[in-house]
């Protein structure tokens, strides 16, 4: 992982990415809310899928959660910064049965605390094909974030994150330069 502190010296975002250009107006709407309802669980999740090429299927009534309990942990999420396994596994019950899709609709609620998780940074990490039963797994994720934190840690990071933030053109949260970092440079 500390090959992310090389790769990022040479980023190159494209101009006009819509990823790019949608992400810090995405933040700022859940930046606005601290507590979550259902109909913000509802909306922000359709708006975190429509930033996705996977189109967003909700189960409001999953074995584990429905959406007013869904909207609750995205309230924790935000007010505690973090989730148990358990909350992890219920908010992708709701979400498509997804980790990616609660991984990244949790960043937009708390980017400073969830990292962004997909196919593409499982194989940035486990150097193999992301089968959809290994991205699924919580554990992979903690793997990730706990990653992510030694990351953070590390002399090297600021110039990281002042790469980043020069190369998208605003300021990204820690975890999301290194995440990008990391998307940019997956095979």
């Amino acid at each position: 992982m500390s090959e992310v502190f090389q790769l990022a010296q040479g980023i190159r975002i494209a101009e006009g990415d819509s990823y790019i250009l949608a992400y810090p107006h995405i933040i700022s709407y859940f930046a606005s809310k601290d507590i979550f309802s259902e109909e913000d669980f509802v909306c922000g999740s359709h708006m975190v899928y429509g930033w996705m090429p996977t189109i967003l299927e909700l189960f409001p009534e999953s074995p584990n959660i429905g959406l007013s309990q869904a909207a609750a942990l995205l309230s924790t999420a935000k007010r505690n910064g973090k989730l148990t396994d358990t909350e992890l596994d219920q908010l992708a019950s709701v979400t498509n049965n997804s980790l990616v899709g609660a991984s990244k609709l949790l960043h937009f609620v708390s980017p400073d605390n969830f990292a962004i998780w997909d196919s593409k940074i499982y194989t940035f990490l486990f150097k193999k094909k992301p089968h959809h039963y290994q991205v699924r797994l919580v554990k992979n994720y903690r793997t990730y974030h706990r990653q992510l934190r030694e990351l953070l840690a590390d002399s090297r990071f600021p110039f990281l994150h002042a790469s980043v933030n020069k190369a998208v053109g605003y300021e990204v949260s820690r975890l999301r330069a290194l995440e990008l970092v990391m998307f940019q440079h997956s095979p």
